[in-house]
C-alpha cells in the first residue's frame, strides 16, 4: 500500500512549506513522503512552530538558499537555538544586491525569463550541484531547502531534484505552482518586514508575487534547447554521474 501525506503542511509562521515527496518517478516509482521538503524562510518562526519542526518531522538538515545580505538583514530566527544542521549556499549572484536585481527586473516581463537569466549566470549550477550533494546524502534526511518565499530558488532547484528523480515535466510544472496561492499573503509580510539596515524594501514589480506554469515550462524548454536536458546542463555544470542514482536511491521506493 503506498503511503499518502498531506502535500502543504500548514504552519503558522512559515508560509508555503511543501513536501515534494508522492510524485511517480523512474520506472514507475515514488518519490517517498516526508524526507525531503521545500519552504519559505524561518525567521518568523514561533517555539510551537520549532518544536513541530524538530519532534513532529524529525528534521535534521535545513539548506538555506538566500544570500548572505538576506541572512544579514533577516537572519535565521530560532533556527539559530536548535541542533539541525544548516548550511547556506547563495543562489543569487551579486550576493542578492537588490540594485543589480532591479536592473535585471527592468527587462522582463515574467519569472521564467528571470530563471533563465539566473541558470546562464557564472557558477549558478555549481550553487545548484552543492544543494543536490545535500539532499543525495541519506543522513540529512529529513531535509529541508529554502529561500525568501519558497517559490523561484526554491522552486528552479525542486525541478531540477524532481526531473533527476524521473518526474514528469506536468507534475514539475504543477508542484511549482502550488506556491501561487501563498503570494498574497507573502507579499503583505514582505512589504510589513522592517529590514535591520533600515532600507525600505526593494521595489519589484507584480510578475515577481505570481507562479504561473508558463514559468516553469519556459526555463524546461530552454534548458533542452541549449542542454539537451536538465540533465545535461547539471553535467555540463559539473554534476557527477553518479549523482542522479544517488539521489534515485535515497529518494524513491
Amino acid at each position: 500500500m503506498t503511503d499518502f501525506y498531506d502535500r502543504h503542511l500548514r504552519f503558522k509562521s512559515v508560509t508555503n512549506l511543501r513536501d515534494i515527496g508522492g510524485y511517480t518517478g523512474l520506472d514507475g516509482k515514488t518519490v517517498a513522503w516526508r524526507r525531503v521538503f521545500r519552504s519559505g524562510e524561518f525567521r518568523r518562526i514561533t517555539p510551537d512552530d520549532l518544536k513541530r519542526l524538530t519532534n513532529e518531522l524529525s528534521m535534521k538538515c535545513i539548506v538555506d538558499l538566500r544570500s548572505e545580505s538576506e541572512l544579514a538583514n533577516n537572519g535565521k530566527g530560532l533556527l539559530e537555538q536548535t541542533n539541525i544542521k544548516y548550511r547556506n549556499i547563495a543562489f543569487m549572484p551579486e550576493d542578492g544586491d537588490p540594485e543589480a536585481n532591479a536592473k535585471r527586473y527592468e527587462k522582463m516581463t515574467s519569472m521564467g525569463e528571470f530563471y533563465v537569466e539566473l541558470v546562464r549566470q557564472k557558477n549558478y549550477g555549481q550553487k545548484i550541484i552543492e544543494a543536490l550533494e545535500l539532499i543525495a546524502e541519506p543522513g540529512n534526511y529529513p531535509l529541508i531547502f529554502h529561500c525568501a518565499v519558497g517559490k523561484d530558488r526554491t522552486g528552479m532547484l525542486a525541478a531540477m531534484l524532481l526531473h533527476l528523480l524521473g518526474v514528469s515535466d506536468a507534475d514539475i510544472i504543477t508542484d511549482y505552482a502550488l506556491s501561487e496561492p501563498y503570494m498574497d499573503e507573502l507579499l503583505v509580510k514582505f512589504k510589513a518586514a522592517p529590514r535591520k539596515d533600515d532600507k525600505p524594501p526593494p521595489n519589484i514589480p507584480d510578475f515577481f508575487w505570481k507562479a504561473p506554469p508558463d514559468s516553469m515550462k519556459m526555463l524546461l524548454a530552454m534548458l533542452r534547447r541549449e542542454y539537451g536536458s536538465v540533465e545535461g546542463y547539471l553535467k555540463e555544470m559539473g554534476m557527477t554521474a553518479s549523482m542522479p542514482k544517488q539521489l534515485q536511491k535515497g529518494l524513491l521506493k
